[in-house]
């Protein structure tokens, strides 16, 4: 009696663990079908064909993609390039014609699997809004969120620049939408459907938001390094990620690490802040440099444009270290700009 109460308890656990909306994905390495030999290899050659690298693993890692690995029927993927989406789609199940279940003697599966492609032409800022969600999907993979459970079904895999992360199977959670978001634009790229594209595009900004609103405070917290500019001694606070607004200390000839750790944490709490809000509040944010010089008197912003963004710098002294000055500066069209009576005016 009491070993049909453990099974019933253990049952029930397992229903709610399996019932549990998975709204992050997992990490994972480069080991998709590392259980047969040259599998990984095999599967990318086959579904990126266009990546011709020898070491094909780590050419596809940059790429940004979405793979479908179903346990018995076909394979499937989507790549997101600068202007068109990629859809490739095996015929048969690429895992058991590697494991010579669809053939004894194990043929070539690159000869035994065939791949139908097909592209869809798209503008870079499309590719550029689903590339962002791909990023903050992978960004956000945990390991404490996702339950798996079960053997057979399907896994679903989601890479940007070499940060793979999937989820297996999810129902009713921020991944199921995911999921459905990419295989509709697996649809829309097959069918040439625009109409389709166009709305996952708003859920793929939806998705973004919520993804982003989850990135954890610790991503924006900026390190200190020193380094030189000509005969002057600089030292920096910033971070390796690109979501950061990026502090450079000028005329300050201290260079030892306690006091420049001591002062840097005067102004880190500040910056990690101010990251987040920009970060939070705009879709395509810029963040500035702020170069911190106790000797001017002034406080400047140059703003200049190269390629596809601006980059701007500001100049000012501790005096005016406030988050209305630094915000309201990071969105400044191109030019130069002095700050007066609480507001930015363009040099003539």
């Amino acid at each position: 009696m009491i070993m049909r109460k453990t099974t019933l308890i253990l049952a029930l656990l397992a229903v709610v663990a399996c019932g549990r909306a998975q709204d992050f994905l997992t990490p994972e390495s480069y080991g998709i079908y590392s259980s047969i030999r040259h599998g990984d290899e095999t599967l990318f050659q086959l579904l990126f064909p266009k990546h011709d690298s020898r070491d094909i693993v780590s050419d596809v890692g940059y790429a940004t993609f979405f793979l479908r690995a179903p346990s018995f029927t076909a394979e499937y993927a989507l790549e997101i390039a600068k202007d068109k989406l990629l859809f490739n789609k095996a015929d048969i199940n690429i895992y058991m014609a590697l494991s010579g279940h669809l053939n004894s003697r194990q043929p070539d599966p690159l000869k035994l699997v065939s791949v139908d492609t097909w592209t869809m032409a798209v503008p870079e800022e499309t590719c550029e809004r689903l590339t962002t969600l791909f990023k903050f999907a992978t960004m956000t993979a945990t390991h404490l969120e996702n339950i798996p459970c079960g053997l057979d079904g399907t896994t679903y895999y989601f890479n940007h620049r070499r940060k793979l992360a999937s989820v297996w199977v999810p129902e009713n959670s921020r991944t199921a939408r995911l999921v459905k978001m990419a295989d509709s634009l697996c649809y829309a790229v097959s069918h040439h459907d625009t109409n389709v594209l166009n709305r996952q595009l708003e859920e793929c900004g939806e998705l973004t938001q919520e993804f982003k609103r989850t990135i954890p405070d610790l991503y924006f917290k900026p390190t200190y390094s020193i380094f030189r500019r000509g005969n002057n001694t600089y030292w920096t606070c910033g971070t390796s990620c690109e979501d950061c607004i990026r502090l450079e200390f000028a005329n300050i000839n201290v260079t030892d690490e306690d006091t420049c750790a001591m002062i840097a944490a005067n102004y880190v709490d500040s910056l990690s802040v101010w990251s987040r809000e920009l970060f939070l509040t705009s879709d395509r944010p810029e963040y500035p440099t702020v170069v911190l010089d106790q000797n001017r008197d002034t406080t400047l912003c140059e703003a200049r444009t190269y390629e596809n963004h601006t980059v701007r710098t500001i100049t000012l002294s501790d005096r005016f270290w406030h988050r209305d000055v630094i915000l309201s500066a990071a969105t400044l069209p191109p030019g130069h700009y002095y700050y007066v009576n609480g507001q930015w005016k363009r040099k003539e």
